[in-house]
């Protein structure tokens, strides 16, 4: 299956494409096709009044007849708006939006009844976010007061559900039946969100059916969708992805909102708290927000490619969440005053970073796939905020086209994600199965060791043997062979004690090395190491400074074993000439032995090579097949509480530096070697 989505991809995505275009089509042709026939009302030859006769002819659409003035004082009473003239108040085609304000928006619609009605309306009002929506009708008498306002009403989410005239996902209030003669009708709209306000009369029967198939619609939606984010977080988790994290938190907070924009938070909850449908809107768009910039900064992998993007991004992310604070106050405001217009832009710049990344590598599937399903719905969806926040006008397409391109974006996201998953899936198994065939090599490379030790073992112990018999048998012979024979005994003994060390499980499992150690003058332990390792052809030389007296804590073993490797790496650049090891006590607790590094072949690269080796513990498979010495020299040095130096000496090359604990004795030491 995942061969044939994976092959299959680009014809996939095409074919969704396709019908993404096609519903978009539909959908213009639908709202306008829609609005052309239901928001046309009866009028008296100007579209400033409207006549009802009779029956109300099933929907009627009482947007297109708003006049709106805008109160920024939030001090005008009900009476000194009537008192306003007219031409006072605006009017346009679009729907009325004022974006994110703390303004305090009057309506009114002057309208006429020609004939009683025969069954009084229901007059709905949204969005369902809009704080408090308080309506007055009055007839048209010059001499009318507040007092004779014929009907009044208050909506709005900050009304508790026992005082709302309806309980339901949207904000209904039933008309009085209404004589022959002209009206006025003025409402008050004030929001901590968009103020935005549409208006719609109703007969009953088709309200109750409009509404449960809106209800069934929102309840499916929110249902699913949330199902869709909870799933896509879980497995995000488990697979430790932050693109499907992020993608699943966005998917459950953007299904949440559009679910309780269309009044799931009213119809369902029914709180009583004034505050909270407020609160969940607020709390969902905020973090459905955050969580897309989040996911567009990990699909265009701004980590890897601009690291300073990515953090300014997360320090972005962390400002939008800040408001979460701000919610059911006029903090929201400031929010959508600024924040989602600036989201908007983000989201726009993030599909030209694509679009031009596509341009450079059009072959990439990955890309063009992230362009038809990422980028395209994120059209609708930066038009829908900029609506909000009153920068563009609103129209029915506007702010609804959003819903049926967020359900192409889920289709086809969600075989973008199903590949990923599976892909990921796969290199779990692959990395799986590398860790079991590494497991069972280690398993074999310790049976190899634990047999290679046994095997070393015996010679080590003939050796030893034959020597001390050698020894007893050559007594009374010259001292060059007595010599000869303690030195075969010596590094027999030291070969054995290596053995134990890097042979045996203990020094396999434990990092640290199981130390034997002794307190050893500096300078006898030089001499001995200088008499040990010189050769004729490689001669080695030791001076030692300010030494005397001067006794180290170590294992003479290994410190010997570091210092060897250490010479080893010199004598490839000396090319026979000597060697000379200077040693001196730095201070009271601290003794340096520096052996230098210089000749021909030590060039930069080198240089890079043995500083990896002792410095790096991941080394590099070159580094660690050219300097495994150097870097065993460094973990014993290490073990002893010292250090291993690499000290610049300019045109001379370098010099490898050791740095042992030391101590100062009462008593003096032999006699330093020059």
């Amino acid at each position: 299956m995942a061969t044939l989505i994976r092959t299959k991809l680009p014809r996939i995505l095409f074919i969704l494409f396709i019908l993404f275009v096609a519903l978009i089509v539909a959908m213009i042709g639908g709202l306008n096709g829609a609005r052309a026939h239901g928001t046309t009302p009866p009028t008296t030859g100007h579209t400033d009044k409207i006549v009802l006769n009779g029956d109300l002819p099933g929907k009627l659409d009482l947007t297109p007849y708003l006049s709106w003035y805008v109160d920024q004082s939030q001090q005008m009473s009900l009476d000194d708006v009537r008192q306003l003239p007219f031409d006072d108040f605006q009017q346009s085609a679009s729907i009325p939006s004022f974006g994110y304000t703390s303004d305090i928006i009057w309506y009114r619609i002057d309208f006429g009844v020609d004939q009683m009605l025969t069954a009084p309306p229901y007059i709905e009002a949204n969005p369902s976010y809009l704080n408090h929506i308080d309506l007055y009708l009055f007839e048209d008498v010059a001499t009318a007061k507040l007092s004779d306002a014929i009907w009044q009403e208050s909506m709005g989410d900050r009304i508790p559900a026992r005082k709302r005239p309806f309980t339901s996902g949207t904000h209904v209030a039933s008309w009085p039946k209404l004589d022959a003669g002209a009206y006025h009708l003025f409402i008050r709209v004030q929001s901590n969100s968009t103020n935005l306000l549409t208006v719609t009369l109703w007969q009953a029967k088709d309200l109750i059916s409009s509404m449960t198939l809106r209800n069934l619609a929102t309840n499916i939606f929110f249902g699913v969708f949330l199902t869709l984010g909870i799933t896509y977080f879980s497995l995000g988790l488990i697979a430790r992805d932050a693109v499907v994290v992020s993608y699943g938190i966005g998917i459950a907070c953007a299904g949440m909102l559009i679910s309780l924009v269309n009044g799931v938070g009213l119809s369902q909850l029914r709180s009583e708290i004034p505050w909270m449908n407020d609160f969940l809107i607020g709390t969902t768009n905020i973090v459905s927000q955050a969580a897309v910039v989040f996911l567009w900064i990990h699909i265009l992998e701004f980590r890897q490619r601009t690291p300073i993007l990515f953090w300014l991004g997360c320090a972005y992310c962390i400002v939008i969440l800040s408001f979460l604070i701000g919610t059911t106050n006029e903090l929201y405001t400031v929010f959508g005053t600024y924040i989602v217009p600036s989201v908007a832009l983000f989201m726009a710049c993030a599909c030209l970073v694509l679009v031009k990344r596509l341009a450079a590598d059009i072959r990439n599937k990955t890309l063009w796939a992230y362009l038809i399903a990422l980028a395209l719905p994120c059209g609708p969806v930066i038009m829908l905020q900029l609506a909000h926040a009153g920068l563009i006008d609103v129209t029915p397409i506007r702010i609804g086209l959003h819903q049926f391109t967020f359900i192409f974006h889920i289709i086809a996201m969600g075989i973008l994600m199903a590949i990923r998953l599976t892909q990921m899936d796969r290199e779990q198994v692959f990395a799986s199965t590398r860790a079991e065939e590494t497991t069972s090599l280690v398993g074999e490379q310790r049976k190899l060791i634990s047999m290679l030790s046994h095997e070393f073992r015996t010679p080590l112990a003939v050796i030893q043997r034959s020597s001390e018999m050698l020894m007893l048998r050559l007594r009374d012979h010259s001292d060059d062979i007595q010599n000869r024979l303690k030195r075969i005994e010596l590094q027999a003994r030291k070969l054995a004690r290596l053995v134990d060390i890097f042979l045996s499980k203990d020094g396999i499992d434990d990092k640290e090395f199981s130390l034997a150690r002794e307190l050893v003058g500096l300078d006898h332990f030089m001499n001995d190491f200088v008499a040990n390792t010189t050769r004729d052809d490689a001669e080695i030389l030791v001076t030692c400074t300010g030494t005397n007296g001067v006794e180290a804590y170590i294992d003479e073993t290994l410190i010997g074993l570091a210092m060897t490797n250490l010479v080893e790496t010199s004598r490839r650049f000396a090319h026979g000439q000597p060697i000379h090891i200077t040693a001196r006590a730095q201070s009271n607790w601290l003794a340096e032995i520096s052996i230098p590094c210089q000749g021909e072949g030590l060039d930069s690269d080198e240089i890079r090579l043995i500083g990896n080796a002792l410095f790096r513990r991941e080394m590099e498979t070159k580094a660690l097949r050219s300097a495994l010495g150097l870097h065993i020299s460094q973990r014993i040095v290490d073990a002893h509480g010292g250090s291993i130096k690499l000290r610049d000496l300019g045109p001379m090359g370098i010099a490898l530096c050791v740095l042992l604990p030391c101590e100062t004795s009462n008593q003096d030491s032999a006699a330093p070697l020059a």
